[in-house]
């Protein structure tokens, strides 16, 4: 074979390969369509991003569960989605961000009219001082707590209009060090001397001595310890559900209208009384 047709061999493979590769892509980059018999759902999970961060694996990327729910879509991360600092590890301050961003496009299907969305977050955090953790999404905060203890959450976000909301956000969890002083109890310790009479001459009052004496004090003791601390929050779910209302169809409305009509015109044709 020639090196022209070796060429010519390595190029339809090349193309060959190409197009396999495009196909994939283009069918991994198909978007996904629910229809709820009110609204019509499309979505493109390949253009989503969901991102988890934690002192001990970094950085790592996580893929909900989709389901269609009512009038909207849920996505189930299991607690898989989250924020976790630690001061512990590496006995220093830590901090941690994880986010989530995602759109899903909603059309109202014949005879409905979209008046706005809820959107719901699920999950929960635990916080061991010195840390906070914070929950933000497309309104701003919408979770803060930087006293200590766990608790779960619900929180409903409302938003009016047609378009569907973007869902994204950041899970924030920060891990500080304090440094504390613990009291031992208390110690002597060397003050100063003074001069304390030991007699004087039984002949000569006027004549004394002294002796050299060392005072003490008692002085607290203290140590220090540090103080580490641990923050975590997850989300569990995100879901999305439009709020949908019934409209009549321009069909329908036409021939009440005209009914409406007909009924005024022979309301006129009657004759009075």
């Amino acid at each position: 074979m020639t090196s022209f047709s070796r060429r010519g061999a390595l190029a339809r493979r090349s193309v060959v390969a190409t197009l396999a590769i495009g196909l994939t892509a283009l069918a991994q980059a198909q978007s996904t369509q629910w229809s709820t018999g009110q609204v019509t759902i499309d979505f493109d999970p390949s253009t989503f991003s969901f991102t988890s961060d934690s002192t001990y694996t970094g950085p790592q990327g996580v893929s909900p569960a989709y389901s269609q729910v009512g009038q909207g879509v849920k996505l189930d991360f299991g607690g898989t989605l989250a924020a976790f600092a630690s001061s512990y590890v590496f006995f220093g301050s830590d901090a941690r961000t994880g986010s989530f961003n995602a759109l899903f496009n909603f059309t109202p299907e014949a005879g409905y009219a979209i008046t706005g969305y809820t959107v719901t977050y699920t999950g929960g955090y635990s916080v061991e001082s010195p840390a906070s953790v914070s929950l933000n999404a497309q309104s701003g905060p919408l979770i803060f707590n930087g006293n200590g203890g766990s608790d779960s959450f619900s929180i409903d976000n409302y938003q009016s209009g047609s378009v569907a909301p973007l869902l994204a956000g950041e899970l924030s969890a920060s891990a500080n060090v304090e440094y504390i002083q613990i009291f031992d109890g208390y110690e002597l310790v060397y003050s100063h001397d003074e001069q304390v009479l030991d007699h004087c001459e039984t002949e000569d009052p006027f004549t004394c001595y002294y002796n050299t004496v060392p005072v003490y004090i008692q002085q607290s003791i203290y140590h220090t310890e540090s103080d580490l601390g641990e923050g975590q929050i997850y989300l569990s779910t995100i879901s999305v559900q439009a709020h949908v209302v019934a409209v009549p169809e321009p069909g329908s409305l036409a021939l009440g209208l005209a009914g409406l009509v007909s009924v005024a015109w022979w309301a006129r044709r009657r004759p009075v009384a």
